[in-house]
């Protein structure tokens, strides 16, 4: 027995959310990854964004750092410690 959708609404009209996010270094050898996740697109066509936790340490490429946020991707402090 499934539990009833709130306020009357149908399955298929609750969005699923899903939060994706990187911690630590924005490291060359994630690249080939990270891209692989950003070709793909939601059901509705709309991008996939990702939130990125960036520490200095472990290779950091600030260029595509700078790329991924220009591309609308949120960029966070992650400290050393």
């Amino acid at each position: 027995m499934g539990t009833t959708p709130p306020l009357g609404l149908n399955a298929n009209e609750i969005p699923q959310l899903v939060f994706l996010t990187f911690d630590d270094a924005v490291a060359d050898w994630m690249l080939p990854m990270y891209e692989r996740i950003l070709a793909r697109r939601n059901p509705n066509g709309c991008p996939i964004s990702m939130t990125f936790y960036v520490t200095h340490d472990g290779g950091t490429n600030y260029q595509q750092v700078n790329r991924y946020y220009n591309q609308g991707h949120e960029m966070a402090s992650h400290t050393v410690t």
